[in-house]
């Protein structure tokens, strides 16, 4: 469990957050906040910030609590990202990626297949109640079964059976030029092993 207290420029707290996956943009902390920063404007129009922990079994429950700036710029897509059952290594990053974006416009899961923009969409929906600063965000997988929630309301499910294992991780993503970091973001992270 997490508030991110530390200012870091790659989230690391102690090493227990990594990514080693070369061709993805790093996560920042600040402020309390846990947030993306790809560049502007961004060649690599997938990588995602993300970061994950390790050591974990291959079912678990993940909540995070989300940051919503009032005056959010929403000329551009933003994404809130829990990971699940993650691995990396040079140049790879497969797992779950269940997101949510910044208006609650759509929520999906998605498979990252391992190299860089190769990924396969397994759901899409949407949050037709919205998103506001201090919403929880959360995803479990359990077996090969996937579930979303805002607020405790399911918001999206799958199944997929591609990966048995892996470990629970959070990213963000934004898609175009605008906004600020830190606009959109976590404030508290947990996760928890589940039977």
């Amino acid at each position: 469990m997490t508030d991110f207290k530390l200012t870091e420029a790659a989230i690391s707290e102690g090493g227990a957050w990594k990514n080693v996956g070369l061709d993805w943009t790093f996560i920042e902390t600040g402020g309390g906040n846990a947030y993306g920063t790809q560049p502007q404007p961004n060649k690599q129009q997938y990588d995602d910030s993300y970061a994950h922990l390790s050591g974990f079994p291959a079912n678990y429950t993940v909540s995070a609590i989300i940051h919503k700036e009032a005056n959010i710029d929403g000329s551009c897509t933003h994404e809130v990202e829990i990971l699940l059952r993650w691995s990396d290594s040079a140049h790879d990053a497969h797992g779950y990626e269940c997101n949510l974006a910044w208006d609650g416009g759509y929520a999906e899961i998605v498979r990252w297949n391992g190299k860089i923009n190769d990924f396969t969409y397994l759901t899409r929906s949407g949050a037709p109640m919205g998103v506001h600063d201090g919403d929880t965000l959360s995803a479990s997988i359990v077996g090969n079964l996937i579930k979303v929630t805002l607020n405790g309301v399911e918001i999206a499910r799958a199944t997929d059976s591609m990966f048995a294992t892996g470990n629970p991780g959070m990213a963000f993503w934004r898609g175009g030029s605008c906004g600020k970091r830190g606009d959109y973001g976590f404030t508290h992270y947990e996760a928890s092993s589940l039977p």
